[in-house]
């Protein structure tokens, strides 16, 4: 039997909810950052896939240097024009050819794109409104060894938290409210972001989304639907949320100035804002600064050595094992790290701070999160496996 150093130990300081401020934000799936973490994520699984399908293995890569740069549109109530497009630059490390046959990783990187816009973006095109180019390269030999082996090919750490705050709950819900509800009611595109703010009792949502030029005639009809959009919104938040809650929508309107916040395709990466891999929402689906955070940018690498994926996702699992079966805790932190080229089941240290409902660790939890811990690390080859099959969202 394998003796892994597990350290559990109770969390110090206050509970997240009894905080006197907390912020926290989630970006919608069309902002710009997760526009690059989609598309990563999406050439990683179509890369892994074609090679299982075609070489029999899972072939090393990193595809976790993409960036958007923003193009230029001209925009109006009722139509616009994309002047100068997005352009989408993939970078990164693969395996371009394995036993002497080539692998194709540039149309595999470049339709991975177009496939994750196209299944997105309801206005952004692309093929129209987009450029996409392909610039990865060949990973160290060191590193591909490492794929075969099955061992960490980084020194690095993942961490995670559960269960999610009442601030955190309610950000990711309204996002996702927007992004998949909202959107079918009104005119509004994907590129959403909730801003939490939480002091005392009230809470306070700062929502920006943007409206279809094409789809709104004029300003009295965009203010019109903007308000009703925010009456939609608080009213979600009111019923998903005990504490007060205010909703402000689009703040930076200025409708003396005619400034509204209009696109052409749903998002600000067609005019301003660019993007990248591991600017947005952690694996755990939130930007929580309050919170443990590693910065690995997890979307794009491979999901068979890379533990700044693969420990993130299991940091998260992990925790949400330990407060669902181990009674007598009501929340923890998990907490992995990785040495490069040792086994994944064997971390230099996987620790959980956990805190107790009675605010006594006793030696009954602490051997019941050693355990749950112990077997997430024992199964830790499963996790590469949901990542692949696209059952485990990192955004």
């Amino acid at each position: 039997m394998t003796e892994r150093n597990i350290v559990i130990t109770k969390a110090t300081g206050e509970y997240i909810d009894s905080l006197p401020v907390e912020i926290v934000e989630r970006k919608g799936i069309g902002h710009p950052d997760s526009l690059c973490d989609g598309i990563a994520e999406r050439i990683s699984r179509e890369y892994s896939n074609w090679c299982l399908e075609n070489m029999g293995v899972q072939l090393h890569h990193n595809f976790d240097k993409v960036q958007l740069v923003a193009g230029e549109v001209d925009v109006h109530f009722g139509g616009g024009e994309m002047i100068r497009p997005i352009r989408i630059q993939i970078a990164g490390r693969g395996t371009p050819s394995y036993n002497g046959r080539k692998v194709p990783m540039d149309t595999i990187a470049i339709e991975a794109a177009r496939a994750h816009v196209r299944e997105t973006m309801r206005y952004l095109d692309p093929v129209k409104h987009m450029v996409i180019d392909s610039y990865a390269g060949r990973g160290a030999a060191e590193l591909v060894s490492v794929v075969d082996q099955v061992t960490a090919n980084d020194t690095s750490f993942g961490v995670s938290h559960w269960p999610r705050s009442a601030l955190e709950s309610i950000v990711y819900d309204t996002a996702n409210f927007i992004n998949y509800d909202l959107i079918n009611q009104f005119p509004v595109g994907e590129d959403v972001k909730v801003m939490g703010y939480r002091a005392d009792g009230e809470i306070i949502l700062t929502v920006a989304m943007p409206f279809i030029a094409t789809e709104v005639k004029d300003g009295p009809e965009y203010v019109e639907a903007k308000g009703a959009a925010r009456a939609a919104i608080q009213r979600y938040a009111d019923a998903k949320c005990t504490r007060q809650v205010r909703v402000d929508v689009n703040t930076a309107d200025q409708e003396k100035r005619g400034d509204y916040y209009l696109t052409l395709t749903g998002t600000s990466a067609e005019c301003g804002d660019d993007g990248s891999v591991g600017r947005g929402n952690r694996v755990n689906g939130v930007i929580a600064p309050f919170r443990a955070a590693s910065l690995e940018a997890a979307c794009g690498k491979n999901p068979i050595s890379h533990v700044g994926k693969i420990y993130n996702v299991l940091a998260l699992r992990a925790a949400q094992a330990i407060v669902e079966e181990v009674t007598g805790v009501k929340a923890a932190t998990v907490y992995v790290l990785a040495q490069i080229g040792k086994p994944l089941d064997q971390p230099l240290v996987a620790t959980a701070q956990v805190h107790p409902v009675d605010n006594n660790l006793s030696e009954k939890v602490v051997t019941e999160a050693r355990a749950v811990l112990d077997q997430h690390l024992v199964n830790v080859a499963d996790i590469g496996e949901l990542i692949r099959k696209g059952e485990r969202s990192l955004f």
